[in-house]
């Protein structure tokens, strides 16, 4: 439409112009020009008329448009019928008028009904004034020729005007279907580099996923049999051994805790990482957060304290995330302090869009710069090559506690200025998502594979090193590998049960129907008849449905288990704590069924 009203605009600019020797050379040629020629020039010149008519109804100016073309085939059969008729050299600019009226409308099926109703209405009109009155003579014939030459000239000088223009539109719309197909190209190639790129990021996801397993089945055997080791150790007094076995088993931890950051960053970029919302109350978490960083801000001498304030109080988030995101922060605030202090504070935000929480944690440490502050929450960066080769690390823990936060639909800022210290604060909005149900907020709850199990009180009949003469409850564990079985064994030995072990799980429910165990233990990933196969028999099995299950996984996968009619879920790699949880889990399990029972 921009096109077609510059084109108007121009046509009716340069037209008046370029016809306007034809009026002056008739009236020098007419011995009596009035009124004829007086109103040949009005029409002529009447097109300026239209400038400011557009300018001030634009609504208008598809009837403008027509208005200009009836005035352009008036004024060339009044100029034809009073000078030469159908010999007129005027005749020529009506040739003009459809091509005029499609540049200026457009050819939709309206326009070229206006067309050609204008073109036979006017030739019609002229025959019939001509059968009238007959076509005066008011200029000799002879005396026509340097009106018709100026007439030819003037016609085609507007012709190559508006061609050029038209011209012009059309290259650029060539240019434009062109630029066109050059971005459908680049919009193929695009959706193509997506479709490899996701591929890429499928495999890639994957091998994460078998390499995490890879790298975490011996991980089991390492800390378990270190574990073992090292409590032998304490036990004989063993200094040196003690030492250590300490070394191996914190170097094993930390490249666990490493496996399991690369596998969750995998996992948020796959975008197939779940939040599980459950209610949670900020201070206890925060006071779990102390007991657990406290120690850990004391190996470099640090102190560390909690502010005080009012209590913040319940929000919806996924505790497992936040707790981890915190952890992090707290695990790098007292790895690059030393001889400070470490400050842990929370505090609920004034009611705005919902209301907010913020947690902090200050340092008095080595601080950041501003240029190391933007890039220090990409993955596998730290601040600097002397930073990295001073205190080790990853990269990952503040990339994965941003992502983490983002998840949950907040973030994680920084403050901090070179030798002033340093602090991080999570921002979170408070409800994260509707309210979730307590006991399914509890069932979906989800478990690291390296985070501790929830210590439950045990039960001192649990524990059953017990008198010579009381029978130990058999236990059955089910797993493909041998190394985790032998060390399933001696630790569930040790708590005074009767560990029963198979590496054929086809063999398995045949076993738990002859050994009745007290509980069952099943590996998630096994080659050919897996945990769920397993689990699925033995919830089918009348003899078996009440017996407890747990499932025992390297991927945490509590909420499935439970659907599928777990008991609970066992992550590896197996440790003390993680025992005594499962046994108390047990002893909680049995009674629920008994209980069961008696009700039915």
């Amino acid at each position: 439409m921009r096109k077609r009203v510059q084109m108007f605009l121009i046509s009716h600019i340069f037209g008046p112009l370029i016809a306007t020797p034809i009026p002056i050379c008739l009236a020098i040629v007419d011995p009596q020009p009035w009124p004829h020629v007086h109103i040949l020039a009005a029409s002529i010149y009447g097109f300026w008329l239209f400038l400011p008519l557009l300018k001030l109804f634009p609504r208008h100016y598809t009837a403008l448009s027509m208005l200009s073309i009836c005035n352009l085939s008036f004024a060339i059969l009044w100029g034809s019928f009073n000078y030469g008729g159908t010999s007129s050299p005027f005749l020529v600019w009506f040739i003009l008028t459809p091509l005029l009226a499609f540049l200026y409308l457009g050819s939709t099926r309206p326009n070229r009904l206006f067309v050609l109703a204008q073109i036979f209405g006017g030739m019609t009109i002229f025959y019939a004034c001509y059968r009238l009155s007959s076509f005066p003579m008011h200029v000799p014939v002879a005396d026509m020729v340097v009106p018709g030459v100026l007439s030819v000239l003037g016609a085609t000088t507007y012709t190559f005007v508006m061609a050029a223009y038209y011209a012009n539109v059309v290259d650029s719309q060539s240019e434009l279907m062109r630029e066109i197909e050059r971005h459908r190209d680049t919009t193929k190639m695009l959706i193509d580099a997506k479709d490899d790129a996701e591929r890429a990021n499928g495999a890639k996801s994957e091998f994460l996923a078998k390499m995490s397993h890879e790298l975490r089945t011996p991980l089991n055997a390492v800390l378990g049999y270190s574990e073992l080791l090292l409590e032998e150790a304490e036990l004989d007094g063993r200094g040196q051994q003690i030492s250590d076995l300490q070394k191996i088993s914190a170097a094993g931890k930390h490249l666990l805790a490493m496996v399991n950051d690369i596998l969750d960053i995998s996992k948020i970029e796959a975008g197939k990482m779940v939040l599980h919302v459950e209610t949670i109350d900020v201070d206890e978490l925060v006071s779990d957060v102390e007991a657990t960083a406290r120690p850990l801000a004391a190996k470099n001498a640090n102190s560390f304290s909690v502010a005080e304030g009012p209590r913040v109080g319940l929000i919806q988030a996924d505790a497992t995330k936040l707790r981890q995101a915190l952890y992090n922060l707290v695990s790098n605030a007292a790895k690059f302090t030393q001889n400070g202090q470490i400050t842990l504070s929370a505090r609920r935000l004034p009611d705005v869009d919902g209301g907010w929480i913020e947690i902090a944690v200050a340092d008095t440490g080595i601080g950041i710069s501003q240029e190391q502050q933007r890039k220090l929450f990409s993955s596998f960066t730290q601040a600097d090559a002397r930073i990295a080769a001073t205190y080790g690390g990853t990269g990952l823990g503040l990339a994965l506690s941003q992502n983490l936060c983002r998840l949950m639909g907040g973030s994680i800022s920084v403050e901090s200025e070179p030798g002033y210290g340093s602090r991080f604060t999570i921002r979170l909005p408070t409800p994260i998502s509707r309210p979730v149900e307590a006991g399914a907020a509890a069932s979906a709850e989800p478990q690291r594979a390296d985070a501790p199990a929830p210590v439950l009180p045990l039960q001192p009949e649990l524990l059953a090193t017990a008198a010579p003469g009381i029978q130990r409850q058999r236990l059955l564990f089910v797993d493909d590998d041998r190394n985790f079985l032998e060390l399933a064994e001696r630790l569930f030995r040790r708590e005074g049960y009767e560990p029963i072990i198979t590496d054929a799980p086809q063999s398995a429910l045949q076993v738990a129907r002859t050994v009745k165990p007290a509980a069952i233990f099943l590996d998630i990933m096994m080659p050919g008849f897996d945990g769920w196969d397993i689990l699925a028999a033995v919830r089918a099995d009348p003899a078996l449905s009440h017996t407890p299950v747990f499932m025992i996984s390297i991927l945490a996968d509590r909420p499935r288990a439970l659907q599928a009619g777990a008991d609970g879920v066992v992550a590896k790699p197996l440790d003390a704590s993680k025992v005594k949880a499962a046994i108390a889990a047990i002893k909680s399990s049995r009674m629920g069924h008994s209980a069961s029972r008696k009700a039915g």
